[in-house]
């Protein structure tokens, strides 16, 4: 806490010596340096009585630049009197006044405060997002210093959350970019000691804080040096080194200058002497933390009492201050309700008359993209119609080629079977009719249970097979239809259903055309089909 609030002075000497370079509203900018020397020298009510007359005197001519700086540093007063509550209501006045008028540069410097602010009250989730936010910001501005400072910021916030990782890496972008601030550049390395503590790199942790005690000299670096070495007790105390524990912590006893840190100095003896077995002095100093700490409070109250009677006084002179510009108002407000007033009544006629055209305009183009939204969905649907109907054509076009082709394929093996049967029925007649052959009872008796063969071809049931596969359903359709055909009849409709001629049925059934004939006419008959239905057409319907 102690670092922070240390590193929060001199940013605020930064920036007061920053804006005490602005040559424009003179006499505003005086009463701000002013009220900022003021500010240092703990004269707070003056110092408070000039900013607010300042903000007053900025609101009033609409100057964002003085407004803010003397918002803020009302803010800072506060913030010095241990005044968070009230500190962070100004503070949030001056950010918003930056947003919408400002910098980017006076965004930083709100942002980093508020971070600081919460630091100081141990709310360390809160103070972690404003230091980000300050972080990321001023990533973008040119000033690589601030961004510096701020990674150290969230490095030492980083360190509290024990996110040691994170705060090594805020700590390594952060050295090089405050190299030219010495005293920035201090806060670094400290920084860097406790993020070796707290990843239990003691060696290295105590030889860098070994190294920054004797950079740490005089008044103005008390609070540091008093944080260094309570770090290198708690290294000494981690690594069993108990004397030297003590004698660091002692050491930081006397070089506490400040109240705040006297509670962590007794702490650190007490733990010292717990761990050396010094149980009555340790006890001694459980008391004395007991005692800092509520003479803190004590005087926290004390603070706090101050502050309000500040307040009360800061109150009246608003008021006063609100009174005597109150009469000057009176004056000017009947002239500005008659300018206002007429204003008015002319920016309603322009209202009226705008909104009516507006209107007109807003129903037209409305109706123009309702019609052009329906054409565009009745388009759409036109299209999508459109495609749908091509699909189902392709679909049907393929599945009619496919079976075309499995037709085409059972046809040419239909008319192979039917030119193999005429062959080796040729062959048999040709034989039976030798002299030779019919000399030869048994040779005859065979031919003859060839041609009974060729009558009962057994690679039906092969031919069958693959005319299911080809015509899925079509038999079982048939059948349910007409239960009465025969399988004869349904291999001679199959066959028909295949386009094949008389001669080829003939053929392939071993019987002659005009069978073929008289077997169609029956089957017809079966089939219940009148005479002027034809029995090809009626079996492509099933």
């Amino acid at each position: 806490m102690d670092i922070t609030k240390k590193c929060f002075l001199i940013f605020i000497l930064f920036c007061a010596a920053g804006y005490g370079q602005v040559e424009s509203k003179s006499e505003c900018n005086a009463m701000i340096e002013k009220g900022i020397a003021l500010m240092f020298e703990k004269k707070h009510v003056q110092s408070l009585e000039i900013l607010l007359e300042a903000t007053a005197i900025a609101q009033k001519n609409d100057w964002s630049q003085q407004e803010f700086r003397a918002v803020l540093n009302t803010g800072s007063n506060y913030y010095l009197m241990s005044d968070f509550g009230e500190a962070l209501e100004f503070y949030l006045k001056a950010y918003e006044i930056a947003i919408e008028h400002l910098q980017t540069k006076d965004e930083l410097t709100v942002l980093n405060n508020i971070g600081i602010l919460y630091f100081q009250e141990s709310n360390l989730p809160k103070a972690r997002d404003y230091f980000l936010k300050a972080y990321e910001l001023s990533s973008t501005d040119k000033n690589s210093n601030k961004h510096g400072y701020y990674a150290i910021n969230l490095a030492l916030v980083s360190n509290k959350m024990n996110k040691a990782e994170d705060a090594s890496r805020y700590i390594q972008e952060a050295l090089p970019l405050v190299r030219d601030q010495p005293e920035i550049e201090i806060m670094a390395k400290m920084a860097l000691a406790e993020n070796l503590f707290i990843k239990s790199n003691y060696d290295q942790a105590r030889e860098r804080a070994l190294t920054l005690l004797p950079q740490l000299v005089g008044d103005a670096h008390a609070d540091n040096r008093v944080f260094v070495l309570l770090l290198i007790a708690q290294i000494y105390e981690r690594q069993q080194n108990y004397q030297l524990a003590l004698q660091y912590a002692r050491r930081a006893r006397a070089a506490s200058k400040s109240l705040e840190n006297r509670e962590d100095v007794y702490e650190a003896l007490s733990k010292a002497y717990i761990s050396l077995r010094d149980y009555d002095s340790a006890l001694r100093y459980k008391d004395s933390v007991i005692m800092a700490r509520d003479t803190l409070q004590k005087i926290r109250n004390i603070t706090l009492y101050e502050n309000n009677k500040i307040k009360f006084e800061i109150q009246n002179y608003a008021h006063q201050l609100s009174e005597s510009q109150l009469l000057l108002q009176k004056e000017r407000r009947f002239f500005y309700s008659v300018v206002v007033f007429g204003l008015l009544l002319f920016v309603l006629a322009l209202w009226i008359f705008r909104n009516h055209i507006t209107k007109q305009k807003q129903r037209k183009k409305i109706t123009e993209l309702e019609l052009e939204q329906e054409k565009s969905k009745r388009l759409l649907a036109e299209k999508q119609i459109r495609e749908r109907e091509i699909g189902i054509k392709l679909e049907q076009q393929r599945l009619k080629n496919e079976l075309d082709l499995k037709n085409r394929k059972l046809t040419s093996k239909a008319v192979y079977l039917s030119s193999r049967n005429e062959l080796i029925e040729e062959i048999v007649e040709t034989l039976s009719a030798n002299a030779q052959v019919k000399a030869q009872p048994e040779l005859l008796s065979q031919l003859k249970a060839l041609s009974k063969h060729l009558k009962n071809n057994p690679q039906f049931d092969s031919f069958f097979s693959h005319f299911e596969e080809v015509n899925p359903g079509f038999s079982t359709r048939l059948l349910a239809l007409h239960p009465n055909l025969t399988q004869q009849d349904v291999r001679f409709i199959m066959y028909l259903y295949m386009n094949l001629g008389n001669n080829e049925i003939a053929s392939l059934l071993n019987i002659t055309p005009q069978s073929c004939r008289k077997r169609k006419e029956r089957i017809s008959k079966k089939l219940d089909l009148g005479d002027g239905k034809s029995l090809a057409v009626y079996i492509t319907t099933i």
